[in-house]
């Protein structure tokens, strides 16, 4: 609000300064054409003086009706006639007070010179008339620009907590059912994925109005959903972490590393038996944050072909909405192995 108020004082401003800079500059150039005329007689300096007092009426009167009045495209005639009517009417004024309270012979060479002032009063309102538009009109286009930011942002943010409460739901329901096989059988497990599950909800709902958080505060989240898991699955879920505590400050999207870590899961232990190793690497090379998490793949496996890759894609559109660009999540994948990497740029 405060910057609106100095915006509207600071437009006054200069429309005043303007108004005052043309009544000198009409003053000064009509007193040097009557002291060249009448030379080396000194001129009445009453005339000019008039003639620049009611131009400079006719710009406040110009800038006064352009903020509540804006011609549209192709109404030139318009704008000619609204320069005419000024013109005479600072002609008419001048005329006015020069016949009541001046010398005949100062009437005498208004009438004279009155066509060139009419030539020269029309082309500076003409000008002042269009320079006014064209601010008009760029004022504006900053303000729709910065409506349509506004929007977009609003559109961004709101398709960002979507993809965030798409995430959530798959995993709940999952630790549900686990949660529920567990009862019978180790109600002390059940008990304690309990209490995990509803750590892990509290720490999403605090985040839900943040963006980017600390990757620090973002690996404590993650191993706090890895434990989940770790009781649905047992021994057969082994975890590594790989990174140098001093890119531990560095901001990443909250909860951008979770559905990264669910699908590694998912493809990794689902249809493969046995003990499995996910990976995670995460390394800082010219202010890009670089998080790779590595599962076993058989590409044999039923299961594999048959998802829908929403994590994923997930992921790609929130970078794209938060950092507007499509390079910032790459898949590499063999026979053995399947690797997904992130990017996240650190600006400062």
């Amino acid at each position: 609000m405060a910057k609106e108020a100095f915006k509207i004082k600071s437009k006054n401003s200069l429309i005043h300064v303007s108004s005052w800079i043309i009544f000198i500059l009409y003053f000064i150039v009509s007193y040097l054409l009557l002291w060249w005329e009448y030379r080396p007689l000194k001129p009445n300096i009453h005339e000019p003086l008039i003639g620049a007092l009611s131009i400079t009426a006719c710009c406040y009167i110009i800038f006064s009706s352009m903020q509540f009045y804006m011609p549209r495209k192709n109404q030139y005639l318009k704008i000619v006639l609204i320069c005419t009517t000024l013109t005479l009417m600072s002609i008419g004024i001048s005329l006015f007070v020069l016949v009541q309270f001046f010398d005949i012979q100062s009437i005498q060479h208004f009438y004279q010179s009155m066509p060139y002032k009419f030539i020269i009063n029309f082309l500076l309102l003409t000008c002042i008339m269009i320079i006014n538009i064209f601010w008009n009109i760029q004022e504006e286009y900053i303000q729709n620009k910065k409506r349509k930011e506004e929007s977009e942002m609003l559109v961004r943010e709101a398709e960002l907590y979507n993809l965030r409460q798409q995430l959530q739901p798959h995993f709940l329901f999952n630790s549900l059912n686990s949660i529920i096989a567990l009862i019978g059988i180790q109600p002390e497990l059940a008990k304690k994925m309990t209490f995990q599950l509803s750590d892990f909800l509290r720490g999403t709902l605090r985040k839900d109005d943040t963006q980017l958080i600390l990757l620090s505060d973002e690996i404590k989240h993650l191993e706090l959903y890895l434990e989940i898991e770790k009781i649905r699955f047992g021994h057969r879920l082994n975890t590594t972490f790989e990174y140098d505590e001093t890119i531990l400050n560095t901001k990443v999207p909250v909860m951008i590393i979770q559905p990264l870590m669910e699908n590694a899961i998912k493809h990794g232990l689902y249809n493969i038996t046995g003990d499995v190793m996910i990976e995670t690497v995460i390394k800082l090379h010219n202010k890009m944050l670089s998080i790779s998490i590595s599962n076993p793949y058989d590409e044999d496996q039923f299961y594999n072909n048959k998802g829908t890759g929403f994590g994923l894609t997930s992921i790609q559109r929130r970078l794209f909405l938060l950092y507007t660009r499509t390079d910032l999540i790459q898949i590499r994948k063999n026979e053995k192995q399947f690797t997904a990497t992130i990017n996240i740029p650190q600006y400062d």
